[in-house]
Order: C-alpha cells, then structure tokens, then sequence
C-alpha cells in the first residue's frame, strides 16, 4: 500500500496544480481504503489525491485538508497537503472533522476536543492553524488553541470576508440551553471577541454579513408525554456587524425543529439551507429580506437531501443525497428545483471553492 500511494502521489500530484472540487470516494468492493478525490466543477475527470475519510478544498483551490486513520489510533490524523507539489503535513493537535479555510487560504479552524483519564469528552474548542506559504519541508503545523477544549462547547465557526475575524458559538460544556451566545473576535485574540446574538449557532459569513440560526428551547408532545425540544428561526446580521434581524418566522409545532443556513447568494438576496423536522429535512432557499420560504426538496426518513453550497454564479445549488444503505450521491440542481444533475454518484463528502460553477 505503501508503495502504491506514493507512486499515485508522486505520478498526479505535479499534475494537479488547482480544484474547484474535492470528495471522498467510498472503498471499492473488497477494499478498506477510501480515497480523496479531486474533480472538476461537474465532476469530471476525477483524479486520486491521497487516502483519506473527510476533505475539504481551500478557497484558492490550492491545498486541502483531509483525515486519514492509522493503525492502532483511536482517532484519526488530520493532514494539510499542496495539490501541486504533493508535500503535506500534519496538523497537530485535537482537531476533529469539520475544517474551515479562512478566504484567503492561509488559515485553518477546526473542532478541537478534550477529554479525562477516562476517556469521557470534557469540552470542545476551537483550534486555529496559520498555514505557512509552502509546506515543502514542514512536517507539522501548530494548531493552537483559539478557544480551549476544557469546559467549553463551541458550535460552528466562520471568517469574515476579509479573513481578519472569526465567528463562533460559545457556551458551556454540558449546558442545557438551546445554544450558546454567537460571537465575533478578531483572528489575534480570542478575548476580545464581541456578542452579537444569544442562543445562536451555524454562522454563514459574506459579504452580505453573517446568517445564523438562532434555538429556543420548547417542550412538545412525543406518544403522550412532554419532551423538550429545540425550534429555530434564521437572524442575518449587517456587513458592519451594528445590526440584526430576524429573518425568518417558521411556525413550529411539536417537533418541528425550524430552518438553518448554509450559504449566502452571491446577490446577497437569499440564504441557502435547510428546514429539519421529526424524520424531515427539507432543503430550501430563504429569500431577503422577508424570509419567505421555498422548498426545493423534502427528505424523509432513510433519504436526505443535504445542501452544500450555491454557484459562483448564484444560479445553482450544490447538495447530497444521503442513504441510510449506502455513500451518497453528489447533485446539483437550480434555484427552483429544477434541472437536477447527478455530479458524482458515491461519495461520503464533498467540498467545494468558492468560484464553483458546476
């Protein structure tokens, strides 16, 4: 195996200098190994990059990070790697999956996770890497602790535009509210970050200003008996970050848990995201200002349509199709619903840059 990947690395990687997409191909029959792969805007002309388990591209379409397990580890290690020269390097550190690139390609957030003696999770941070300009040579990179994992549960995380801030939900560990206060900080200190919104998480960060989806803890009626349970609302905040607003009014009932962003349009005159349920996902665009509500697809229970991000163009919609019995299927489809189109038909994630256009 061995022998293998580096032979793949050594062949292709030269020859891949950009993406504008990258996924993670399931195990072929009779193999272990999943691969990350790297594709253009519709999916063609796939090509191996390196084994891996989640990937996500950079903005520039350079570099992207990716998880691969090791024998005899618990956890897997998270890697950063140049598509065109091939050189990696680790990421040091507790970082989960869920990786975030900052706009303009030179840094990376993740999830970061403490534990005890025991083994029982204790807290989840925020790590933050500064990605040097080349990593030929570097075989580890810091990533420090922006926010520390002891104690602490932090829920989302976005750059601002000009990757000088970043935002992110903060509450306790263990806390039992809907979710925790949504602040923004400059990259350079985490302690003198500033709260924008309460019981706020998933913040969607452009030009257009930051969307976030905003919990209110309720209890309904599940068989009979009084459960607790969480509905949402969409709250988009200005570009200047003075000021917010709801944006949309979901009448939840019983279960229903409400909307959630993803991505902003270009135009700025939608967000794009997600109305969850009981067994339902609904993927659907959000229009703005005033909210209102278009379903593009309705899930239910053992398929889910996943959204995943909007066109440079702001005329189509990335998203999966997600099985309980098997990988998912990469699509596209337009703003209405309309023209869907298979770009990948297994795959376990996805990832794109920003000027995707498939």
């Amino acid at each position: 195996m061995l022998v293998l990947v580096g032979g793949i690395a050594a062949v292709s990687a030269p020859t891949i200098a950009t993406a504008t997409m990258v996924y993670v191909a399931p195990p072929a029959k009779g193999s272990s190994t999943s691969w990350v792969m790297v594709a253009n805007d519709d999916g063609s002309n796939p090509v191996k990059v390196v084994p891996g388990t989640t990937a996500n591209i950079s903005p520039d379409g350079s570099r992207l990070t990716y998880q691969v397990y090791i024998p005899g580890q618990d956890n897997p290690t998270s890697r950063v790697r140049d598509l065109a020269s091939g050189a990696t390097a680790v990421l040091d550190g507790t970082c989960q999956a869920g990786f975030t690139w900052s706009p303009d390609s030179t840094m990376v957030a993740c999830s970061s996770q403490a534990v005890n003696a025991k083994g029982d999770v204790t807290g989840n941070g925020l790590g933050l890497a500064q990605i040097p300009p080349s990593l030929e040579g570097v075989s580890s990179i810091p990533v420090g602790n922006y926010i520390a994992a002891p104690g602490n549960a932090v829920v989302g995380m976005a750059f601002s535009p000009d990757s000088t801030q970043i935002a992110f939900s903060l509450m306790k560990f263990g806390s039992r509210a809907a979710a925790g206060t949504l602040y923004v900080a400059p990259v350079t200190d985490a302690t003198a970050r500033t709260a924008l919104l309460a019981r706020a998480a998933a913040p969607v960060w452009s030009t257009s200003g930051i969307a976030a989806m905003q919990g209110t803890r309720v209890t309904g009626t599940l068989n009979g008996a009084r459960t607790p349970m969480v509905h949402t609302q969409i709250w988009t905040i200005s570009p200047d970050l003075s000021s917010k607003k709801q944006l949309t009014h979901y009448k939840a009932s019983g279960l229903m848990a409400g909307p959630a962003p993803v991505a902003w349009s270009p135009s700025g005159n939608m967000v794009f995201g997600f109305c969850s349920g009981e067994d339902v996902l609904d993927m659907a665009t959000f229009r703005v200002p005033g909210g209102s509500k278009t379903t593009l697809f309705r899930s239910g229970s053992g398929s889910f349509h996943i959204p995943v991000a909007v066109s440079a163009d702001g005329k189509r919609l990335l998203y999966t199709v997600e099985s309980v019995s098997g990988p998912s299927a990469i699509k596209t489809t337009s703003l209405t619903g309309r023209g869907t189109r298979t770009l990948v038909s297994r795959a376990l994630t996805v990832s794109v840059t920003p000027n995707w256009n498939g």
